[in-house]
């Protein structure tokens, strides 16, 4: 069996060379009459692992960010833990604060290590953060746990996001890349239902062990070729495809692209002031903008609203039944359908019921029985399903798919930094919201923004569907050389 691979990888360099010069003598026909190999059969196996580590992580990583709502209540009554009003606030919103610091930090992480090694490694403190918070004996070592787990959760989005692209190939992607948002959903609902049946302690033991199966999926991986090519090791990168693609003439290919985008990139110079500069800026400047739209939707609001609207009990559970529902319409639709027709009609969705919800709290000063009580949960349901259409996955999928090669690991770091620091915005605000300006005026100041999204980012937006990354960096590039013109 290595006896072959190597034989492969000799004809692999024999077809590419070991240069650039000696890629560029290549020709189709040079490797047989028309050009045809014996194909691998295993690229689907090390591209679907790739997805399902991506998405483990990310059912982690939601599994985090909804602990509090199904943990908080038997905090409450736990008699070990004493924990006030305004600590819960911090235990809840902390997370995300730190998670902007990961964000920040993932970037420089994956390019000096790697992304595949970077989230094989990550699942240490993770587990780390998880087991702090099993073990406290009071509010300061939840909060502390939930500040590492914050952390972890930045670095997880950044890696994961320029994870996906540079190993799964163009006609797999529409369905792999969904794998995250499908994974991240079920943890959601998981860690719901789970809360139901455990008790604080326990539900972050078993945040702790989701973290474990994670480990044998990336030690099976390669790292991606784009990060072992950049790093001197092309040899490696040419074994690597040879896993990955369909064939050794498909591997050849790539290998060239990768070594062309390599090349650009360190003739750029990846800095800072590179990320924000053209032909960067357009596509990072969108995708920021995305971010900060996707949590100005309210999509905090109506999480932490759900159990009013739906009844205290199980209400957790419906909303987290309900988002993973809405994921499969989400696959269904990034699969078939450009980015900007969905987030189009997300927003008309969301808007839609998120006007019903201001309406049924502007109007309605009592608690609401019988067949009255459909009219706000229907508009939440509508309201997570068109979400989860449009405004959940594309402001995601587009730093996948949208961000320039030469930038994308310190792009895709700030991007999600913002996204963080919008969370943990809205989080800190939605109560002072609520108190200052009433429920009713806040789901409708959402609807507002909402809006205003739509009528900034829907006609300077870059449609990214079925569109490769070489695809998306010629596009800035000619685009940035019609401006100078």
């Amino acid at each position: 069996m290595e006896h072959t691979k190597e034989a492969v990888r000799e004809r692999f360099i024999a077809g590419n060379g070991s240069s650039k010069e000696g890629s560029e003598k290549f020709r189709p026909e040079e490797n047989g009459q028309d050009g045809k190999e014996e194909g691998n059969k295993s690229y689907i196996f090390y591209q679907t692992m790739t997805a399902l580590s991506v998405g483990l992580g990310g059912l982690v990583a939601s599994v985090a960010m909804g602990y509090t709502s199904p943990a908080l209540p038997s905090m409450r009554a736990d008699p070990s833990i004493s924990i006030t009003q305004e600590q819960e606030s911090w235990v809840g919103a902390v997370m995300p604060a730190t998670a902007l610091i990961g964000s920040l930090i993932a970037g420089p992480l994956v390019d000096r290590f790697g992304r595949r090694t970077t989230l094989l490694h990550l699942t240490w403190p993770f587990f780390l953060s998880w087991a702090m918070i099993a073990t406290s004996n009071g509010v300061g070592g939840v909060v502390v746990g939930r500040m590492l787990s914050g952390v972890c959760v930045g670095v997880q989005a950044v890696a994961g996001s320029v994870l996906m692209p540079e190993m799964v190939q163009l006609d797999l992607r529409n369905i792999l890349a969904l794998f995250p948002a499908l994974f991240g959903t079920f943890g959601l609902m998981l860690g719901f239902w789970a809360g139901q049946h455990l008790m604080w302690r326990g539900l972050a033991w078993l945040g702790a062990f989701l973290c474990l199966p994670l480990v044998p999926l990336l030690v099976l991986l390669p790292e991606t070729p784009h990060f072992l090519t950049a790093s001197g090791q092309r040899e490696k990168s040419v074994s690597a495809l040879l896993l990955l693609r369909r064939s050794p003439r498909e591997a050849r290919e790539e290998q060239r692209v990768v070594d062309k985008s390599v090349q650009d990139g360190k003739e750029a110079g990846v800095s800072l002031a590179q990320v924000v500069a053209e032909p960067n800026l357009w596509p990072v400047a969108v995708a920021s903008g995305l971010m900060v739209a996707q949590q100005t939707t309210g999509i905090t609001a109506v999480v932490f609203f759900a159990s009013t609207i739906l009844g205290d009990s199980g209400g957790d559970v419906i909303l987290g039944v309900v988002n993973f529902i809405g994921t499969f319409v989400g696959m269904a639709g990034v699969a078939t359908t450009q980015r900007r027709k969905l987030l189009l009609f997300s927003s008309c969705v969301v808007i839609s019921a998120l006007v019903i919800l201001g309406i049924h709290f502007w109007t309605v000063e009592d608690e609401v029985t019988g067949l009255m009580r459909l009219v706000p949960a229907g508009a939440l349901v509508a309201y997570m399903l068109g979400f989860s259409l449009g405004w959940g996955p594309v402001p995601w999928v587009f730093l996948g798919e949208g961000m320039p090669s030469a930038v994308r690991g310190k792009a895709a770091a700030g991007v999600v930094a913002v996204n963080w620091g919008s969370a943990f915005i809205v989080t800190k605000t939605f109560g002072w919201s609520l108190a200052a300006l009433g429920p009713h005026t806040t789901f409708l100041s959402y609807a507002i923004f909402t809006v205003l999204a739509m009528i900034l980012l829907y006609p300077a937006m870059p449609e990214t569907y079925m569109q490769s990354t070489a695809a998306m960096d010629k596009l800035y590039q000619d685009t940035a050389a019609k401006k100078r013109q």
